[in-house]
């Protein structure tokens, strides 16, 4: 027992002076392995995609079997399906377990590992990943040692989200400093812009213009409009103002956006299913809301209307950790995991010219931190895009 707390004493005192995820991950393996003399150790993160298992670090794997365990899926095996699960699994003869990928039973048997067990990491209702431990016999790992990987399971999962609040601290920070720039160069556009469409206006009404002139100089006042509207965007983007909060419906707010976005769903073939859990009220700014929610909604639309197949909508809303949580889905092509952590980046779209300026998710962002909550994006296991919105609950929250 003195052992053990000496394990998550190391693995805990590491977490307080680091953020640097790799050397937490390093730390908590180097410790577990000296439990006992027999013991190897893999520690899986899920990726970008949302769907593949990352052998991030390991201890005591021969290269075979480290090759096995390089890439898994969620749902997959000893270890995705303590991912899928979030349930610990603990084996007592691995090459006699049922769901052992094929891929895995030489290694298996060449390494001669039998007793296993398989813990999930998880923070703030999301799964991060799981850490197993593996030994060279049948004895079954008892209680204390399933507790204590579990206890440090918890330690690399709290490292992970202080690493994970860092990247989002100093991502708010690139947000303010780039809409205060936006704001200044919104308002120089802004006048000029106004001169040409009412001098444009102003020629369109004259009955003496050519025909052939009229055309041209319709051409230069929509675009003239459509910049304009970029500049709109700008400047929503860099205001910065409280919110309004008042008790506010989620439910309504959904409500409200999907009868606005109705015909054109229908229109383009997109089904829309609800999922709506009992929450508690949210303090917050109804309008801003309904903002956020028409931008993720639109997104997702845009993102199934420009392939073929199925096109559904699921917008869910549910408590979560003490927060509620607002979920829409689409069954569009997914996020590119190169790009997952750029969505939020003003002026950054993967959308085709003239389908957005690349403002909508930042707006959205600035909203969702002004209340206190967080707004992210992931991959779904089965193809599709989810993005998730967490709002404190409560009036004092």
């Amino acid at each position: 027992m003195e052992t053990h707390l000496k394990i998550l004493h190391t693995v805990a005192e590491t977490v307080s002076r680091t953020l640097d995820v790799e050397e937490i991950l390093k730390t908590a393996l180097n410790a577990l392995t000296h439990v006992t003399g027999h013991e190897i150790a893999s520690l899986h993160l899920i990726g970008a995609d949302g769907v593949t298992l990352e052998l991030r670090a390991d201890r005591g794997l021969s290269p075979a079997m480290r090759e096995v365990n390089r890439r898994l899926r969620v749902g997959e095996g000893i270890i995705g399906g303590v991912a899928a699960s979030g349930i610990t699994t603990v084996v007592r003869d691995v090459m006699g377990a049922p769901d052992l990928l094929p891929a895995a039973h030489e290694t298996v048997r060449r390494d001669r590992i039998r007793g296993f067990v398989c813990v999930p990491i998880h923070a703030r209702g999301r799964m991060l990943g799981t850490l197993a431990l593996g030994r060279q016999t049948e004895d079954p790992f008892n209680e204390p040692e399933v507790a204590l990987l579990e206890a440090t399971a918890q330690q690399i999962a709290i490292a992970l989200d202080n690493a994970r609040l860092s990247s989002e601290l100093v991502h708010a920070e690139k947000l303010s400093a780039v809409g205060e720039l936006a704001s200044g160069v919104a308002h120089e556009i802004n006048n000029p812009l106004t001169t040409i469409l009412g001098l444009a206006q102003l020629l369109l009404n004259r009955s003496d213009v050519p025909a052939a002139v009229r055309e041209r100089i319709a051409l230069v006042a929509d675009e003239a409009s459509r910049a304009a509207g970029i500049v709109q965007n700008l400047l929503m983007f860099a205001r910065h103002y409280p919110p309004e909060r008042r008790p506010c419906s989620l439910v309504d707010a959904v409500q409200r956006v999907l009868a606005l976005k109705s015909y054109q769903l229908e229109h383009d073939k997109v089904g829309v299913t609800t999922e709506f859990v009992d929450c508690p009220t949210v303090w917050a700014d109804e309008n801003q809301m309904q903002q956020v929610l028409l931008n993720l909604v639109q997104n997702a639309h845009q993102a199934m209307v420009r392939q073929p197949g199925d096109r559904l909508l699921t917008v869910r809303l549910r408590p979560r950790d003490g927060r509620v949580a607002i979920e829409v889905l689409d069954t569009g092509p997914g996020i590119p995991p190169h790009l997952l952590s750029r969505v939020f980046d003003p002026f950054f779209t993967t959308k085709p010219p003239g389908e957005g300026s690349g403002l909508g998710l930042s707006v959205s962002y600035g909203i969702v931190g002004q209340h206190g909550g967080r707004l992210y994006a992931e991959n779904r296991p089965e193809g599709g895009a989810m993005f998730v919105v967490e709002l404190p609950s409560g009036e004092h929250a």
